[in-house]
């Protein structure tokens, strides 16, 4: 015998979430699937949903978890042995997923850790697990000996004959509201009442002596259901053997004999989903009004409606609402479409459909054959079968509706049609438009207009230059007259005077007009390549380059104020005054909605024979044409996703290694890429999901990624970083919380602080070298140029000593010889040996000048002795006080330094005895180790400002001059308290002989 594994997993959710509407049929749902190219594994028989928002799926390819993108393979560990395959899923209330194995092993999955709780003598598959509310766990398997068995207090107990149960097989159990279990053995239906431990037989007989895998659950409000293949689906008594229990209660019957193997749950609007074994899934929309004078039925959905598999062993509700189920081929899932399949319509028409909406809301479909009427609130009824491709519908003022066919025309009110006497040549038409005027135009099919009076067709529209003028889009114009587009010659307002130009077809973007739709007194002139405006005459295009306003087929307006386009986007849903406004200001964002194939739409639209594929219902329906059928919207119960979803960081991924699931991470030093996985659990149109992420530390603002589900950065430093990702569901609700990484990467050796340490030092120590090498290079070059000018010294010297000095030296001999020849007593003697006495001074002055030329080791005499000697003897004679103060002790200086020194001193004492008119003379030689300062004060008139600079007194200039030929420093001001100070700087480098030489 074949046995069905099925597991139930109901995963409650206090927050609100999008219903699957009752009212609306099984068929008229969004469904969509997953099989094994889709990488799908193979043979579901579990399905349950954990508080992180993951769908978890129990399978013969072992335990799998599913974002709504991608299926991933939980790791094997806790004694399992490659991918063992699992049976069942439960999660329990506090967060832990509980396995069963085919194997009859079980495990609890907690976190990230899987520890096993293997009953010990079960051998076989575990069917299902069970949570009571004292928190003990119940496992069904398929070991005859152990078929029920108890987990309380960190060990497993059997239950067996003395709880009550003596049968060999346990298919289903459920709790009711007051804590008792209900459980079912193919054969009778048992119940535990609370506190107690012995099982209670209800009662209730199996149909098939054979046994009956009927399925128990619970509904919203706590109460027993029975779901059987023979008995139907019917609520049980709150007691075993309470009062209502009879053998002919009423029940949901069975829609298919073959519905076997039941397993089943309530959704959160009360709507009854079972699966089975061998017919696929079935569905009792409102099964409670079964006890309040309804007629529930139970609806199916197999594989020929497109489920994966007829074999469907599990079924789950998640977060957000959608419907599970998990096949023996494939994982499908059911959730609530804004755009459904109209009902009672044929989804294929091979001549296309026609629509209209007559003013007293009433709807009009024909397809290749029949007419359809819709009255508000209600389904499409045929009125009219039989017919020859019907063309074209329209209403007049009247109220009455015609409709013309490929051989006939009908005129009908409030449902009742007769067919209207015409000529017997036959005439095509593409559309039908009646005026104020009461005249009813036709456009036809091969070009032209025509109007029906009397039972007669009359051609309205002369030919053009190559034939009959086609008509694909006509309208009554607001204003009078008809509006009228007319293929290679543009659009055009058509009265009983000439017809007027308004657009011409080489303007037209896409070169043709497909649909006109009046607003007011405004008219929407919809093409191939746009939309465009007419207002008193003038077209304004819309100068918008959105994909959804290309290729619009159907214009209808919805009474909450917005306007619905169909395009080749899918159906756009935009406010009206917005949207009018936009063509003035089409920079002006637009709130709009695309809805397409994930919210319902099952082909692309086709604009058949009615030139606007869209209408709206007194009851506030919008219909629309497609390729497959008509498609209905109900604009105020559109399905909306209120759900934020979670938000999860699933991997990531550094120099060809991946942690999942991260929590932190440390990467190794010098780790520069990575890729971070991340993902959101919202199930319902997971590609409509949209991310934001940033990389605190790198990114400055957040990062749009779309839908994509991966960042990688580059080039990363070593530091500390956080990254955080949020997302927002299909309807746009944010989960601004998100998740976040923390990610740490530590520096290499050269990227670590030692090694900057030690790169700045030798940066130091490099420009020090530099440094070193310049002030070589430089010490060298100055002493270059001091060996060229002691060179040109002693040229000048030798050239004095040989020839002027010389000459004097002879001619004060001369005068000495004629000096003798005098009395000594005459006064020309004794003046001319005053003349010689100077005379022989300043030619041994020049003389010793001429030595210092030629020798530079006399620089090495201290300056501190010649500058005092000097000093007193000018102060002696200008009768000042003199104070020579040297702080240091002396050091040698270089030959040039010691004589641009002396020189500037000697000025500056000069200028300060001669030119100061002071009483004292105060003079500071340092010999500092960073500079040599000579400062030389008197306390006298002080130096006028602009004198300070000017030649002609007492020889600035040239000491500034000597000053800046070895590089010093040199300052003459005025002092505040009378006379002048002049203070010369010189760095020590330039002062001091270089060490060594």
């Amino acid at each position: 015998m074949t046995i069905l594994l099925g597991a139930l997993g109901l995963f409650q959710c206090a927050a609100p979430a999008w219903a699957l509407d009752p009212n609306v049929a099984l068929v008229q749902l969004k469904h969509n699937r997953w099989i094994a190219e889709d990488g799908v594994p193979p043979g579901i028989y579990a399905l349950a949903q954990t508080p992180d928002g993951f769908l978890w799926i129990g399978s013969d390819a072992g335990l799998h978890r599913f974002d709504g993108v991608r299926f991933e393979l939980e790791p094997v560990s806790a004694g399992a042995t490659g991918n063992e395959p699992v049976s069942a899923l439960m999660v329990a209330r506090n967060g832990d997923l509980w396995i069963g194995y085919q194997s009859g092993r079980a495990a609890v999955l907690r976190g990230h850790t899987l520890v096993d709780r293997s009953p010990p003598s079960s051998d076989r598959w575990i069917f299902r697990f069970v949570e009571d509310r004292t928190g003990a766990i119940w496992a069904m398997t398929g070991n005859t000996r152990h078929p029920l068995m108890r987990f309380s207090g960190d060990r497993w107990e059997h239950i067996g004959a003395d709880w009550g149960f003596e049968a060999n097989y346990a298919w289903s159990m459920a709790e009711a509201a007051d804590g008792s279990l209900w459980l079912g053995d193919r054969k009778r239906t048992l119940a535990l009442p609370p506190g107690q431990r012995r099982f209670r037989d209800a009662g209730i007989a199996t149909v098939d002596a054979q046994g009956d895998n009927f399925g128990l659950g619970t509904d919203r409000a706590g109460r027993i259901w029975r779901s059987s293949a023979f008995s139907g689906t019917r609520r049980l008594p709150q007691a075993p053997g309470g009062a209502g229990e009879l053998p002919n209660a009423p029940a949901v019957p069975v829609a298919s004999a073959a519905h076997s193997y039941r397993t089943f749950l309530f959704d959160r609007d009360g709507a009854l989903w079972g699966v089975t074994y061998s017919a696929g899934i079935y569905r009792i929309a409102q099964p409670q009004s079964l006890y309040a004078g309804g007629h529930p039925v139970e609806e199916s959905f197999t594989a020929k409606e497109g489920l994966s598999s007829d074999r469907a062993q599990a079924i789950l509700e998640d977060r957000e609402g959608n419907i599970w189920v998990g096949t023996s081929a494939g994982l499908d899932r059911f959730r609530p479409a804004n755009i459904r399949p109209a009902t009672n319509v044929p989804s294929h028409s091979p001549f296309g459909y026609v629509l209209m909406a007559a003013r007293d809301g009433t709807v009009y479909i024909a397809d290749s054959d029949s007419l359809f009427r819709i009255a508000p609130g209600g389904a499409a009824t045929r009125l009219l079968d039989g017919l020859k491709n019907p063309q074209a519908l329209c209403e007049d003022e009247k109220g009455i509706v015609w409709l013309k066919t490929g051989d006939a025309l009908f005129s009908g009110k409030q449902g009742r049609f007769e067919r209207m006497p015409t000529p017997d040549k036959r005439r095509a038409a593409l559309d039908c438009v009646a005026t104020p005027d009461g005249k009813l135009w036709f456009s036809r099919v091969s070009g032209g207009l025509m109007r029906y009076e009397q039972g007669a067709w009359i051609e309205s529209l002369a030919d053009g230059p190559d034939g009959p003028l086609k008509i694909p889009a006509l309208i009554a114009a607001p204003g009078g007259g008809l509006l009228a587009y007319m293929r290679s010659q543009g659009l055009m307002h058509l009265t009983s005077s000439t017809p007027r130009m308004l657009w011409p077809n080489a303007d037209i973007p896409g070169g043709e007009v497909m649909v006109l739709y009046p607003i007011g007194k405004d008219v929407i002139v919809a093409s191939l390549g746009g939309v465009a405006r007419l207002r008193e005459g003038k077209i304004s295009l819309l100068r918008r380059q959105d994909a959804w306003l290309q290729g619009i087929t159907g214009i209808v307006e919805s009474q909450d104020g917005h306007l619905w386009l169909q395009s080749r986007a899918g159906i756009v849903r935009v406010p009206l005054e917005a949207f009018m406004r936009s063509f003035d200001n089409p920079l002006r964002p637009l709130e709009v909605e695309v809805m397409n194939f994930d919210d319902g739409l099952r082909a692309p639209p086709a604009p058949g024979y009615a030139r606007n594929s869209a209408a709206r219902g007194g009851d506030g329906r919008l219909w629309f044409l497609t390729t497959d059928g008509v498609a209905e919207i109900l604009p105020t119960r559109l399905a909306r996703n209120p759900v934020p979803p979670p938000v999860k960081i699933v991997g990531l991924v550094y120099g060809g290694r991946k942690i999942r699931d991260p929590g932190a991470a440390s990467l190794p030093a010098g780790a520069s890429r990575i890729e971070i996985d991340y993902t959101a659990l919202s199930l319902a149109v997971p590609r409509r999901v949209r991310f934001r992420y940033r990389l605190e530390g790198v990114d400055d603002g957040w990062i749009d990624a779309g839908n994509r589900r991966q960042a990688i950065y580059t080039n990363l430093g070593p530091g500390n970083y956080r990254f955080h990702v949020i997302a927002a569901n299909n309807d746009g609700v944010w989960n601004k919380e998100g998740a976040t990484l923390a990610i740490k990467v530590p520096p290499t050796f050269v990227q670590s602080f030692w090694f900057k340490a030690l790169m700045l030092g030798a940066l130091a120590l490099a420009l020090w070298g530099l440094y070193a090498l310049r002030l070589r290079y430089e010490t060298a070059r100055l002493r270059d140029r001091f060996d060229a000018q002691l060179a040109e010294r002693n040229r000048i010297a030798r050239d004095l000593h040989d020839t002027l000095l010389q000459g004097m030296q002879g001619t004060l001999l001369s005068f000495q010889a004629l000096a003798s020849k005098l009395p000594p007593d005459a006064v020309l003697r004794q003046q001319m040996e005053r003349v010689l006495d100077r005379t022989q001074e300043a030619i041994r002055e020049g003389r010793d000048r001429i030595h210092l030329l030629r020798d530079p080791a006399a620089s090495t005499m201290d300056l501190s002795d010649y500058l005092r000697q000097y000093a007193q003897e000018m102060a002696t004679d200008h009768q000042l006080l003199c104070d020579f103060s040297v702080p240091h002790p002396p050091r040698p200086l270089n030959f040039l330094a010691y004589e641009e020194l002396r020189q500037i001193g000697r000025e500056a004492i000069t200028n300060a005895c001669l030119h100061s008119k002071g009483t004292r003379l105060d003079i500071l030689l340092e010999y500092g180790n960073t500079a040599v300062v000579l400062m030389v004060q008197d306390d006298g008139l002080g130096i006028a400002k602009d004198q300070i600079s000017t030649e002609r007194h007492w020889g600035m200039s040239g000491m500034h001059e000597r000053a800046s030929m070895i590089g010093a420093r040199l300052s003459v001001t005025r002092r505040p308290g009378g006379g002048t100070e002049v203070r010369l700087s010189v760095r020590a480098d330039r002062a001091y002989p270089a060490p060594g030489s």
